[in-house]
């Protein structure tokens, strides 16, 4: 029996971190991991890059980074997956919008890393997921999508087929329990890591997908890089009782299986939440007052800047400006880290909430502003759906203090 394994490596910070943040992660973890893998030539990982970090990436010199990854990718050591560019959750914005960061997210990591980029996999923010982001990724081409174990409806998880959404996009479940342990320095050895893998009493080969924020690995454990995954790597090329894969190589070696639909979820919520029917608790909680009022503030910015798209045929240049930038205002406003910090289990913070609003907040006043003169009764209009968007960004600021 052989486990056949791979680690999704998940890198991302939000379009509005601060960029002493960035500079520390980047030396701390993104630097070392690559290294890594370069002195490795038989390691390699499925990797999920944000196209706003890319972007960051090289607003803050790194160059050789994204460098680096690009030679690495080359030489079939690093796997790209496709995702939102600025990591809304995917569940809780409409289809055209999913599309939309979709689409923002090819034409980014396309740029910056070109043809290399062709991603077969799909990471959805969070690993949130509903039957809305299914259709879209599946109509965006991608052949597999990732989610949490928790999302598995079928009575025994899938560890040697591939379960298929009935689009026909086969969806693959993280192992939650053992890459929580990996990013909770829980499991910090070889000898524990090889035998929480083959925990299954079984005969046959096997898969396990491990699933984590590529951040855990030398920022928020220090230590997981030196003291774990190079001893990792220095060590699998001489056993034949695991194998480290890509994604996509464990989905062309496993045959498919049983057709589900899995259930709304992210990687952060848990059986109670499901039991209560709220599959994304940390970022739409129906008790939590802040996350009610930033999902209603959110769909009145779209409403205004969808609104304003219809008439951006008939604008002027300055006003095309102006509405292009309210759109960018809007795509980089919505991404999740607000709602994660505004969730107060156990996070919290009234800075990344009020930064993330504040973006969304211009995108809205420059989509009122774009609208030509002789358009006097959809100005009025916007006017009355912006009243209603202040009540509610009173109510989050004044929870705030």
């Amino acid at each position: 029996m052989v486990v056949y394994f791979a680690f999704l490596f998940h890198i991302y910070q939000p379009p509005v971190q601060i960029p002493s943040v960035i500079k520390q992660i980047v030396n701390e973890s993104y630097k070392p991991i690559i290294e890594a893998l370069r002195d490795h030539s038989e390691a390699k990982i499925t990797l999920n890059i944000n196209g706003t970090l890319t972007e960051q990436l090289h607003d803050y010199g790194y160059d050789d980074l994204i460098g680096a990854i690009t030679t690495l990718a080359s030489r079939g050591q690093i796997e790209f997956t496709g995702s939102g560019k600025f990591h809304p959750l995917l569940p809780l914005i409409p289809e055209p919008e999913i599309k939309r960061q979709i689409q923002l997210n090819n034409e980014t990591n396309e740029h910056f890393f070109g043809k290399l980029y062709n991603p077969r996999g799909f990471f959805p923010p969070e690993m949130a997921v509903s039957e809305e982001v299914f259709k879209t990724v599946k109509k965006e081409g991608f052949d597999w999508m990732i989610m949490s174990g928790i999302a598995n409806i079928l009575p025994e998880f899938p560890t040697n087929h591939i379960s298929v959404h009935p689009n026909g996009l086969r969806v693959l479940f993280r192992d939650d329990y053992t890459s929580i342990d990996c990013a909770f320095d829980k499991i910090n050895n070889i000898d524990a890591f090889t035998s929480r893998l083959k925990y299954k009493n079984t005969s046959q080969d096997m898969y396990v997908i491990l699933g984590l924020d590529g951040e855990t690995f030398g920022h928020h454990v220090k230590h997981a890089i030196r003291d774990f995954l190079i001893p990792l790597f220095d060590a699998l090329p001489h056993r034949n009782d695991v194998k480290l894969c890509t994604v996509s190589e464990i989905v062309d070696k496993f045959p498919k299986g049983f057709t589900q639909v899995p259930r709304d979820s992210s990687w952060s919520t848990m059986p109670y939440d499901i039991a209560h029917d709220v599959p994304f608790p940390l970022w739409l909680d129906p008790n939590n007052e802040i996350h009610l009022e930033q999902h209603r503030f959110f769909m009145y910015a779209l409403t205004l800047i969808h609104l304003a798209a219809k008439y951006r045929d008939g604008m002027n240049e300055d006003k095309k400006r102006i509405f292009d930038n309210a759109r960018n205002l809007l795509d980089r406003g919505i991404h999740s880290c607000q709602q994660w910090w505004a969730s107060q289990r156990p996070w919290y913070s009234p800075d990344m909430i009020l930064r993330g609003l504040n973006e969304v907040l211009m995108a809205s006043v420059n989509a009122k502003r774009s609208i030509p003169e002789s358009n006097p009764d959809i100005k009025d209009a916007m006017e009355l759906i912006m009243g209603d968007m202040l009540i509610a960004q009173n109510k989050i600021v004044l929870s705030l203090i």
